[in-house]
């Protein structure tokens, strides 16, 4: 906070006191204002760019009279603040209302890309066939090998998984594949690829996820706060 001064030839070479800094009133303009003013010209007439101050009736005088102790007469002011315009006018000071400067625009942002609804699917997925969808996808039934599912968010099969799945193929590492039998020959989360584990005996329900930039196998949660019945299975990451 404080205060600028600058000689300029403009209406007859005024002198030039202009406010800088947070906007502040009464005693807080008398701080700030009285070091310049020896710098100040006494024989131009001086001019006050307030900036943004909002200042009253009360605060122009008692700068007007510290004004008058350095010789200095004070007649115009400019503001972007309405009210401090209005006070200068009660003085009988020549004012002048500027607008503020527009802010800076910002580059618009681009929308973020949403992901779908879940798409619900029900029946065998073939060798040769290939679901693909901008979000979650659930099977009712089974994923046969050569068959391919990609989704954006989940892939969930109510059956047994032993074709290819990749989640999160926008780029969601956090995505899951879940099944009732996970025997994919494939899996792939976001941009991390494995091989499955191969053919193994039915179990409990299952799901493939990423961690630390590996593809784990481990008991499929009902919730985030479950904790894996056994230990994880490290895939090979192709």
């Amino acid at each position: 906070m404080g205060a600028s001064f600058l000689q300029a030839s403009v209406a007859g070479s005024l002198c030039q006191l202009r406010l800088s800094g947070a906007s502040s009133r009464g005693a807080a303009l008398l701080q700030v204002v009285e070091p310049v003013l020896p710098k100040l010209n006494q024989q131009h007439p001086l001019e006050l760019d307030c900036g943004d101050w909002l200042l009253n009736c009360m605060d122009l005088e008692q700068l007007q009279e510290l004004l008058l102790l350095h010789n200095l007469n004070l007649v115009a002011l400019r503001s972007v603040e309405p009210r401090t315009v209005v006070a200068g006018v009660a003085l009988g000071v020549m004012t002048q209302l500027q607008v503020p400067a527009p802010p800076a625009q910002q580059p618009p942002q681009q929308p973020q890309e949403q992901q779908e609804k879940a798409y619900l699917y029900e029946g065998c997925l073939r060798s040769g066939d290939c679901l693909e969808h901008g979000g979650t996808v659930v099977v009712l039934g089974d994923v046969n090998p050569g068959a391919q599912i990609r989704a954006a968010g989940d892939v969930i099969v109510w059956g047994r998984l032993r074709g290819m799945a990749h989640a999160g193929s926008r780029g969601n590492a956090a995505a899951r594949i879940a099944a009732l039998q996970l025997q994919p020959q494939q899996v792939r989360i976001a941009s991390t690829t494995a091989l499955g584990p191969g053919e193994r005996p039915p179990g409990q329900p299952e799901q493939a996820v990423q961690r630390n930039g590996q593809i784990v196998i481990e008991a499929a949660r009902i919730t985030r706060d479950f904790t894996p019945i056994r230990k994880p299975q490290v895939l090979v990451v192709r």
